[in-house]
């Protein structure tokens, strides 16, 4: 099974007394070390990542910033991976005792696996991958018959969505190499969530329900109990008033996994989210929402590391909203 957990993690992980104000304390500490014209969106989620992290918010995010000045030194300027990505990437790599030259050496030896085994090119695809595949191997580099086993999950997906599947996948292809049973079963069980959580539940088609399709395949339950239960979770957020649209699928995704009644986790969610509201001026209902699912995940699952790494896994579909997010903008711009 990925991402079990073993002494070397749980040794740097804890839980907050007030996951909000551990949060509210890290985004602080980075936020005074950024320049003026850095995008926010990615300090908040550093700051997330490292909410169940030992140590000081001034060392950790010092620790941080130089991961990251490590990580631009190496990365060519015309590298599709952003200043915003990397510095998500850095606080992972902080989170769990990883280093720069480790992570990039490892990520140019997989690009020559990757294409051995025919995966288009994607530097910031390929680099989440690979920070995936560092999770579920636990440390042990991916050899040739892994990153075949990802290619061949990879190609059951298109088979079924050629049209939604591309590189965004290949980090959700590398959480589920670990998973019992052969591509085509694994498929076929994604296929057989997405179909019921978008003909049972009247869920819109696209990439966002492929996503959330991925991510709850990993539960390993029947396609019908997981998507009931992403259904009623839905439906009481519905009934506490917030608008769920497709841009809230991962995150109802993740909760899924929490093993409480939905209630406690709808009441503990909005909690965080009006807090949030109240304390930091910059927090709009959407960014809210999905920091305090991610803060509610940490106070309803504890220090559960394997648990946990689904909130990295919630991290990484964050970065791959803000890859797509900054793509189409350009896109947009390109074309006025």
């Amino acid at each position: 099974m990925p991402f079990r957990s073993d002494a070397q993690e749980t040794a740097h992980h804890y839980l907050p007394a007030d996951p909000l104000s551990r949060f509210i304390a890290l985004h602080g500490a980075l936020e005074a070390s950024s320049r003026w014209w850095q995008d926010g969106i990615p300090l908040r989620l550093a700051a997330i990542t490292m909410v169940t992290s030992r140590g000081e918010p001034t060392a950790i995010s010092a620790a941080i910033r130089a991961v990251d000045e490590e990580m631009q030194a190496r990365i060519p300027w015309y590298s599709g991976i952003s200043a915003s990505v990397r510095l998500i990437l850095s606080a992972q790599l902080v989170k769990y005792g990883d280093t720069a030259d480790a992570f990039l050496d490892e990520v140019e030896r997989m690009r020559g696996l990757f294409r051995e085994v025919g995966l288009r090119r994607d530097d910031v695809h390929e680099a989440l991958a690979v920070l995936v595949l560092r999770r579920v191997l636990r440390g042990e580099p991916a050899d040739l018959e892994v990153v075949s086993r990802m290619a061949a999950i990879y190609e059951e997906m298109k088979r079924y969505h050629w049209f939604l599947t591309g590189p965004e996948d290949f980090p959700a292809c590398a959480m589920l190499v670990g998973r019992p049973g052969t591509p085509e079963e694994i498929g076929a069980g994604i296929e057989a969530i997405y179909q019921a959580l978008h003909r049972g539940a009247g869920l819109w088609q696209g990439d966002p329900l492929q996503t959330a399709a991925n991510v709850l395949y990993l539960s390993g339950l029947e396609a019908s109990e997981i998507a009931e239960r992403f259904t009623l979770l839905m439906q009481g957020f519905r009934d506490a008033g917030v608008r769920m649209g497709q841009r809230e699928y991962d995150e109802l995704a993740i909760l899924c996994f929490v093993a409480q009644p939905i209630p406690t986790i709808v009441a503990s969610v909005m909690e965080f989210t009006q807090r949030l509201k109240a304390a930091l001026s910059w927090t709009s209902q959407a960014s809210a929402f999905n920091l305090a699912a991610s803060l509610a995940f940490v106070r309803l699952v504890g220090t559960d590391v394997e648990l946990g790494a689904l909130a990295d896994a919630k991290l990484l579909l964050d970065m791959q909203a803000i890859v797509a997010a900054r793509a189409a903008a350009a896109g947009a711009a390109a074309a006025s």
